[in-house]
């Protein structure tokens, strides 16, 4: 699964924008249905190929979800063409017409002259190949929470997990302390580059960060996600930095920044939820569900 396109399942339809997708296994949540990082990486996905250009930004609103195996149809549309910039929209429906996830972006061609410089710095951590292996965001959160429940080796590699590998990081410093604040190294198993379509599938992870920092284990339900790009290095690995920001009745706003293995700023990302608080109970039925 070389491009985008073969990691995401896109099939052109051969209408004008025209895409559509299965909601397979590596696509889907934990419970198989469609998951918000597949979205937001399709509507990266499917504007750069229409526009032949790289996205700048993506924003995704999250309708409805859909289950296993379902076709989902995407349209890409080229709202404002420009010399350098496209402004792009994109909506995803099933197959009764019902729309999933709605999308507003832009592309652009960068100046090769142009201003290229980031101004966030990247926490100290230690690199992939001496951080934690093998781990799971919920288990590192389980962990700060020190609540004792491992997790089966099926439970841990279910939805979009089995086409990805998390390692947890020693933080020896952080630019900017406070509760919640989390890191992992994450590639695909495939090891293949990592796109800003694949970093916005993988940084789908900002309930769970803003939970922890409101003092409870729980996860969300994701209303957005955003992406910002600068310019992508070449890199196998990616730190995805998480900083959450906001609680007000128990909707959450958190960021996260999107590093190379090399401490390139990549991307600048965000989401919005609805969180959720998550028991024992909870955790033994993703166990169950997985044997």
């Amino acid at each position: 699964m070389s491009t985008d396109a073969e990691f995401l399942g896109l099939r052109q339809t051969g209408e004008p924008g025209g895409f559509e997708f299965e909601v397979e296994s590596h696509l889907a949540r934990h419970d198989g249905h469609l998951y918000g990082g597949t979205a937001i990486a399709v509507s990266v996905a499917t504007s750069e190929i229409v526009t032949e250009r790289n996205a700048l930004w993506m924003t995704t609103q999250f309708v409805a979800t859909a289950p296993p195996q379902e076709t989902i149809s995407v349209t890409t549309e080229i709202l404002a063409p420009g010399r350098r910039t496209n402004q792009v929209r994109v909506t995803g429906t099933d197959s009764a017409g019902r729309t999933m996830f709605a999308s507003l972006g832009a592309t652009g061609v960068q100046r090769p002259d142009g201003s290229f410089d980031g101004f966030d710095t990247m926490p100290q951590v230690s690199p992939p190949g001496e951080s934690e292996p093998d781990v799971t965001p919920f288990g590192s959160m389980l962990r700060r929470a020190g609540i004792e429940f491992e997790l089966p080796v099926e439970a841990r590699h279910l939805g979009f997990t089995q086409v990805i590998e998390f390692r947890e990081p020693e933080i020896y410093s952080h630019p900017d302390p406070g509760p919640g604040r989390m890191c992992f190294w994450v590639r695909r198993n495939d090891d293949e580059p990592i796109t800003l379509a694949t970093a916005a599938f993988m940084a789908d992870m900002v309930p769970m960060s803003v939970a922890s920092a409101a003092g409870f284990v729980g996860g969300g339900i994701s209303l957005d996600n955003t992406i910002r790009a600068a310019q992508f290095d070449e890199t196998r690995w990616i730190l995805i930095d998480m900083r959450p920001h906001i609680v007000v009745g128990d909707y959450g706003h958190g960021s996260v920044l999107i590093w190379s293995e090399s401490g390139r700023l990549l991307a600048h990302a965000g989401q919005t939820c609805s969180l959720l608080r998550f028991t024992g109970s909870d955790f033994q039925k993703v166990a169950k569900g997985a044997s």
